[in-house]
């Protein structure tokens, strides 16, 4: 799997990753740092963030409090050594786009290679300017190319660059927690399946089709209350969105789905979540975490796992 679908991980550049990884989301900021040698993790955080702190958007300003964000920030900074450190920085599922589409063949050239990419993607979002972001990997298949593509515009990615240069820290590379995931389960046996990153207020999925990657999905999740009631109806229609999703690769691919990957964070909710969502599915639903063989609590494997990813 790594050769198809870890070669997506690196969205904006495909320097090699930093051994300092840090992820924002919009509830919490985290991040490791890693032996350059041995890979083994040297120190990691955790920090809540307050709700209004982050807002991932794909159009508008991500960072809302820069300020207390920066404060939060600034101690586990000091702790990690970040200081004047090269990083690789996961970015929210809704503050980038990611498509997955196929073509027959590709010309040589690098930049005209972007132009057929581009001129794909505009079919689906015709506002795209030009100096959005955009990378993409090509996957060979037995059917030809799979194009794995995702961007993000100039200015988002800017302010986030721009705020962890104020803190030292040297982003280089830019991913996104699903991407990064794909690297845990790189030696899994199953061709067939689906890996899913659920947080508090995104759904983000991958469909695997003989070990290639087949449908990128990713949506929003509307939170109206805290309630149990308002999880369930939460966890109801994520149960919809998967089933939608295995119907429809049993449609065009021909295929079953053989195991849901998932990895979890909804505040404290996960058990809840995954007893659902075993009982309502027909095939086996496993955390992404589960596969992390190192000293670290359930839930910090369940934060860190994006992160621990892109070092393991």
């Amino acid at each position: 799997m790594k050769s198809l679908i870890g070669k997506a991980k690196h969205f904006f550049t495909e320097r090699p990753v930093p051994s300092s990884v840090l992820q924002i989301s919009s509830r919490y900021l985290c991040g490791l740092q890693a032996s350059p040698t041995d890979r083994k993790i040297k120190n990691h955080f955790i920090l809540p963030l307050d709700e209004g702190v982050i807002h991932p958007s794909l159009d508008k300003k991500n960072i809302r409090d820069a300020a207390l964000l920066e404060k939060k920030l600034r101690e586990n900074v000091e702790k990690l050594h970040l200081y004047n450190h090269k990083a690789c920085l996961l970015i929210p599922e809704l503050s980038q786009r990611t498509f997955v589409f196929a073509l027959d063949s590709l010309p040589p050239s690098r930049q005209e290679r972007e132009q057929i990419v581009r001129f794909r993607i505009k079919k689906q979002m015709p506002l795209l300017t030009d100096d959005t972001r955009i990378s993409f990997d090509i996957l060979e298949t037995e059917n030809g190319k799979k194009i794995v593509s995702s961007l993000a515009k100039a200015e988002i990615v800017r302010d986030f660059e721009d705020f962890f240069n104020q803190l030292r820290i040297k982003i280089r590379v830019i991913s996104t927690p699903l991407l990064s995931l794909s690297n845990l389960i790189g030696g899994i046996k199953d061709k067939d399946f689906l890996l899913i990153n659920l947080e508090e207020d995104s759904f983000s999925l991958i469909a695997v089709v003989d070990s290639v990657i087949s449908l990128y999905r990713q949506k929003p999740l509307i939170v109206e209350s805290t309630s149990q009631a308002s999880l369930e109806i939460k966890v109801r229609n994520i149960v919809q969105e998967i089933q939608n999703t295995v119907n429809f690769i049993e449609d065009k691919e021909k295929k079953q789905i053989g195991t849901l990957w998932i990895r979890l964070e909804v505040l404290g909710s996960e058990e809840d979540v995954l007893k659902t969502l075993n009982e309502n599915l027909s095939f086996p639903v496993k955390e992404v975490g589960s596969l992390l063989q190192m000293k670290l609590s359930k839930r910090e494997k369940r934060i860190l796992c994006p992160c621990l990813s892109q070092v393991l």
